[in-house]
């Protein structure tokens, strides 16, 4: 072999060499970059969800608190799924000086919560909540009030009469339509020897946020109850439509 086809070996030999590490490296960054993008896309789109039902929370306050009969919100579904659940519960018990109860209520209030890859992501009785596998989050505090002898409690029941549940990858308009408000219990101080105020939270997404919101909040924990020392006490509920349209 002369020196010319040593040359065009090396040639063909160099060519192949550079080919092949391009192909390589496009097939790397091809296979890691299009799997960060996809991790990243998912993570802005729950980071948008939470965004999107912390402004659900001022809908709904707006709504419970009197200063519109109706609003709407509106959420991009992204192929997840968003629905009013019936589950959540609220046991409230009302007890005077002795330990004796002199009220007691239950109310099943419902959430709404849209959930996408493992994520949840909902609003309950006020307040807006994050669930990562088994990790809980509040993102928008509720109207709970335990500060000093007073308490207030405000209940918010969702009910969706129709369609309860939507999915699909388009915008999806939240409407909250107000039902209506009672007081359930109220006490003055002195009125009805009201000495405690007794509540725990059954079957919720997101239990373990309301327990460390209540904490924090003055309420202390003993058997499965949350405890505020109270003689100002008022109870109260709003019942809210909620209706989901198809997505567009």
């Amino acid at each position: 072999m002369n020196v010319r086809d040593d040359r065009s070996v090396s040639d063909v030999l160099a060519f192949v060499l550079v080919f092949s590490i391009i192909i390589t490296s496009v097939g790397l960054v091809y296979s890691i970059g299009f799997s960060s993008l996809n991790d990243f896309q998912e993570s802005e789109q729950k980071t948008n969800a939470a965004r999107a039902f912390d402004a659900f929370s001022s809908v709904f306050d707006d709504v419970e608190e009197g200063r519109a009969v109706a609003r709407n919100g509106e959420l991009r579904l992204s192929g997840g799924t968003i629905e009013v659940s019936r589950e959540s519960e609220f046991d409230i018990r009302v007890e005077n000086s002795t330990g004796d109860p002199i009220w007691s209520g239950t109310n099943t209030t419902g959430s709404l919560l849209y959930t996408v890859d493992g994520t949840t992501i909902g609003y309950e009785n006020g307040g807006a909540f994050r669930q990562d596998g088994d990790a809980s989050a509040m993102i928008n505090e509720p109207s709970f009030l335990c500060d000093g002898d007073r308490a207030v409690v405000s209940l918010v029941v969702l009910r969706a009469d129709d369609v309860t549940a939507q999915s699909g990858d388009g915008n999806v308009q939240i409407k909250a339509r107000a039902n209506r408000s009672t007081v359930l219990y109220s006490a003055q101080r002195g009125s009805a020897n009201a000495e405690s105020v007794n509540l725990s939270v059954t079957d919720s997404e997101f239990g373990d946020a309301w327990g460390r919101y209540l904490e924090d909040n003055g309420w202390s924990y003993d058997s499965g109850e949350y405890s505020c020392s109270a003689d100002v006490v008022v109870i109260r509920v709003t019942v809210i439509n909620v209706e989901i349209p198809a997505p567009r």
